[in-house]
């Protein structure tokens, strides 16, 4: 059995393989493509690999699993935990994460399906919408605000950027550079808020096969 552990990087991955005993077999640097990664890695099948949880590790996690026998998925925070303890070092690498793995003293995280997966970046997607959504409120409540006396105007409701609010948004004007400042808020803000409607309808489609 071969013991294969990659330190993964956005462009490049770190790769070491190790076999029962703890010797190096191979090592080296390959860009992160699924020709190179695969290329690296088929000569040891059978092979038992892992990576850590970090982001975006589905890609590589999906070319390893078309090949090798078993991918495991290691949990950054507790790695680091026993690296600290074990190791004296800071330093996650393939090297660590190798010997967890051969050892069997390896955290694993959950291995979510590329469909839950799929359906996990939809939602997160929608998310990071209603966030920027909240920031972008955040800033008009900002700019209205600098100018008491004509905030004082705005209509007597309880969310400013419900129909009647957002017409008074579109219609006020302010002193200065804020009216420009004020115009652009209210167009992201309209432009967010078309992509939340666009998210919700595909988190739609997406429960329509989904009985939870």
């Amino acid at each position: 059995m071969h013991y294969i552990g990659i330190d993964y990087h956005k462009k490049y991955s770190y790769i070491v393989v190790k076999d029962r005993e703890g010797t190096v077999e191979q090592r080296g640097m390959v860009s992160n493509s699924r020709e190179e990664v695969q290329k690296f890695v088929k000569p040891y099948r059978p092979g038992k690999a892992v990576l850590e949880s970090t982001r975006n590790w589905g890609v590589i996690y999906d070319w390893l699993e078309e090949v090798l026998d078993d991918v495991a998925l290691a949990h950054p925070l507790k790695v680091r935990a026993i690296a600290e303890a074990r190791i004296k070092t800071d330093k996650i690498s393939a090297d660590i994460l190798c010997d967890l793995l051969r050892s069997n003293l390896l955290p694993e995280a959950y291995v979510p399906s590329r469909e839950t997966r799929e359906t996990k970046n939809v939602l997160r997607q929608r998310m990071f919408f209603v966030r920027i959504q909240t920031m972008v409120k955040g800033r008009i409540h900002t700019i209205i605000d600098r100018h008491p006396e004509i905030a004082s105007q705005a209509p007597d409701v309880t969310d400013l950027f419900g129909a009647t609010g957002t017409r008074w948004l579109s219609q006020v004007v302010l002193p200065g550079q804020d009216n420009r400042l004020l115009a652009s808020a209210v167009e992201l803000l309209q432009a967010v808020r078309q992509k939340i409607s666009e998210s919700n309808e595909i988190v739609k489609e997406l429960a329509r096969e989904d009985t939870r």
